[in-house]
């Protein structure tokens, strides 16, 4: 696996208090070692934690990066249980638990059963010091910041384990990512219509098809237009919700994934803002090379990344895909997420992150649309 940088200093700033964040001109630094492997000579009973969280956004490229992290920066990856999906490699849903098992709280004895899934990383490790990156990438982890820090703080009290995690948000600009959500469950539903609700995978696991809810209008028996999805799904949950407590009982956190500034100063406020790299899609598409070498630096990988561009993925499309919404569409979500957006440029530009983030954060620039047709 590949190695860290180990010359960099300790970084000092309060991982709580927003008000003594780092500023640009702060030495970008996290000390790692003596930490072992993982860090785990930190960690209740040895245990290893990944120290890097892709932590989202969905369909904002997250997928991609994960591959290029695996594949060409050598990084480790989730170690996929018996019976799991294969997608259990990049993602281990292991913070996205609460919809969907009860009684899940993110105590330590959770947390030595996610830990179980990096452990494998360091199987061939035997020095004093840490140099191996292992990744977790499920992108609904932005949702719940706090279930992180419990779950790091549960293995080290101390929280000195949680300053080393290396925290990773890709944004999307909203309106588009709202679009290509609303493809992706369609997608699935016509999939549901078409095949029925099983099928097998490559590594013989059978998954269950679904036609979501938020793209299936039952009374009718039909599809929803991308128009009903806006009114029923993103106006619907476009207020702030506050995450619930990790150690309590845990409802799924519902909340459009496009408030962007909200969850970011909750992340800010957890967690040192230089352990955090924001990153914008529109630079992945754009200017691949700069978007990698910020990935780069930040995770101080000893590998080249010269000759080497992201594999795209998930662009599955049946003919059926949206590729444009309609101008009334694009208006009504215009009041929604403008203001949200300018809030975004001023938090990032109020709290600059690590030396490497793009400065000032690349403005979000709106998909074409077109007039509906009388």
């Amino acid at each position: 696996y590949l190695s860290i940088d180990k010359d960099h200093a300790n970084d000092t700033h309060s991982i709580w208090d927003m008000s003594n964040t780092s500023s640009a001109s702060n030495q970008y630094a996290i000390q790692l070692s003596p930490g072992g492997c993982l860090n785990q000579n930190l960690a209740k009973d040895n245990i290893t934690l990944p120290n890097v969280l892709l932590i989202g956004v969905q369909k904002s490229g997250t997928t991609s990066l994960a591959m290029w992290l695996e594949q060409v920066g050598g990084v480790c990856m989730s170690e996929v249980q018996p019976g799991e999906p294969s997608f259990y490699k990049k993602e281990a849903h292991y913070f996205s638990h609460g919809h969907s098992v009860e009684n899940h709280i993110y105590d330590l004895d959770h947390a030595k059963m996610y830990a179980r899934r990096f452990a494998h990383c360091c199987a061939e490790q035997n020095t004093a010091f840490s140099d191996v990156l292992a990744l977790d990438a499920t992108p609904y982890t932005v949702l719940f910041p706090k279930r992180v820090r419990s779950t790091f703080d549960s293995v080290d009290p101390t929280g000195e384990l949680a300053k080393r995690v290396k925290l990773i948000i890709i944004l999307r600009e909203p309106i588009s990512r709202e679009l290509s959500t609303y493809n992706h469950y369609a997608f699935n539903c016509r999939e549901y219509l078409q095949y029925g609700p099983k099928y097998t995978d490559e590594h013989n696991y059978t998954y269950f098809r679904s036609c979501s809810a938020e793209v299936w209008n039952s009374e009718m028996k039909r599809m929803k237009k991308f128009s009903e999805f806006i009114d029923d799904v993103t106006l619907e949950n476009a207020q702030f919700v506050p995450e619930p407590d990790p150690l309590a009982e845990l409802p799924w956190r519902i909340m459009n994934r496009g408030l962007y500034a909200d969850f970011l100063r909750e992340w800010f406020s957890i967690f040192d803002r230089e352990q955090i790299l924001v990153l914008s899609q529109e630079e992945l598409v754009s200017d691949e090379g700069s978007f990698l070498n910020r990935v780069h630096s930040f995770l101080g990988l000893s590998s080249s990344i010269d000759n080497f561009s992201l594999h795209h993925t998930n662009s599955k499309d049946d003919g059926h895909k949206v590729e444009a919404i309609l101008c009334s569409d694009e208006e009504k979500l215009d009041q929604v997420f403008d203001p949200l957006n300018e809030d975004l440029y001023r938090l990032l530009e109020a709290y600059p992150g690590p030396p490497m983030e793009q400065r000032p954060f690349q403005k979000f620039v709106k998909p074409n649309c077109t007039v509906e047709n009388d």
